[in-house]
């Protein structure tokens, strides 16, 4: 029977998602946001905790760094002491109204603890929501905290946001999410090159979570070691040497080979035109350019990736990008 549970245990650890199994659940294993740690814990050890909003980037640690918070602070109590919901799924007034609320108005007999309230994404929430939500954390403030986590704090609205103490969490640094690529890697037993390890961080953009589904991906798609052309096959990241081609025949190829040169890449590499636009974007500041005619690129390609949000239609953002560079070309000739 104990060998029958035991191999249940490590065939559900299995199964879960790496960013769910190397999660971390003690403060002892959070890396980064110490400040945000040290802080509420300072708090929570004088009772005079706030109510909390965490805001930043996805895959930064809001919702680990309070679950582990939680679970120092309430011990084996946590279950009966924490309500936590996903704001995204349930985000409209009747969650408010009827979940939220009843499990604020209830007390436990002879404890003098404060209950919790995590609602995660909260800046999903309906306007109509968050306006109840501000009654209720009035309401039951004498005995709940509610810490809200959410990527933008501008989408909360401001009687929320008064009412909490606010607290950011950055993107992690490279070699922090370096540190995290590789523990992961070297727990599962996967061989994978510095090279990759690169591209990997470079391509998560200081989102942790992002960095190792990543690695997950990339260890499934091959038995072996992981290396360039797996990481470059997978998460959509072009060469470097690709994207210089691409920006040399922008500034000197006649129109016709400019689209072939942009067909090339969109099918070596998966991307849409707005991943290819974001690396261009970087690669314009290496140019020699004069500062109005860089300003005129950097605009360009802004103004394009914004009108893929509203209209995408990739051919005719195409031409435009097209059309620019060739008036660059001009802009460039009659100076000289």
């Amino acid at each position: 029977m104990l060998l029958l549970k035991e191999r249940q245990r490590l065939m559900s650890n299995y199964a879960l998602p790496w960013i769910e199994k190397y999660r971390p659940t003690s403060l002892s294993e959070l890396s980064e946001q110490n400040h945000v740690i040290e802080t509420i814990l300072r708090l929570v050890s004088k009772r005079q905790l706030p109510h909390l909003l965490l805001y930043g980037p996805p895959g930064t640690g809001k919702t680990t760094t309070i679950g582990a918070i939680a679970r120092f602070y309430y011990g084996e109590n946590i279950r009966p002491m924490v309500l936590e919901l996903n704001a995204s799924d349930e985000r409209g007034i009747d969650v408010v109204r009827s979940e939220i609320q009843s499990f604020a108005s209830s007390r436990r007999l002879f404890s003098a603890e404060y209950k919790l309230v995590i609602l995660d994404e909260c800046d999903n929430m309906t306007k109509e929501a968050q306006f109840a939500l501000r009654r209720i954390i009035e309401k039951y403030t004498q005995h709940t905290r509610f810490c809200l986590i959410a990527n933008y704090a501008s989408k909360i609205i401001p009687a929320l946001q008064s009412r909490c103490m606010k607290f950011r969490f950055a993107p992690f640094s490279s070699v922090a999410l370096r540190k995290h690529v590789e523990a992961v890697a070297k727990a599962e037993g996967l061989s994978i090159s510095d090279e990759a390890t690169s591209i990997i961080v470079e391509a998560a953009c200081g989102d942790v979570r992002r960095g190792i589904n990543i690695l997950q991906s990339c260890a499934l798609s091959t038995p072996g070691l992981v290396d360039l052309d797996v990481v470059h096959g997978l998460c959509s990241v072009p060469r470097k040497s690709d994207m210089e081609t691409l920006l040399s025949s922008l500034l000197t190829d006649p129109v016709p080979k400019l689209m072939e040169a942009f067909s090339t890449v969109k099918t070596r590499t998966g991307l849409d035109l707005g991943g290819i636009l974001t690396t261009l974007g970087e690669l314009v500041f290496t140019l020699h350019l004069t500062a109005s005619a860089r300003s005129f690129v950097v605009k360009t390609l802004a103004d394009i990736q914004n009108a893929l949000t509203c209209v995408p239609q990739e051919k005719i953002q195409l031409r435009s990008l097209v059309s620019s560079f060739l008036l660059l070309r001009d802009m460039s000739s009659t100076k000289n």
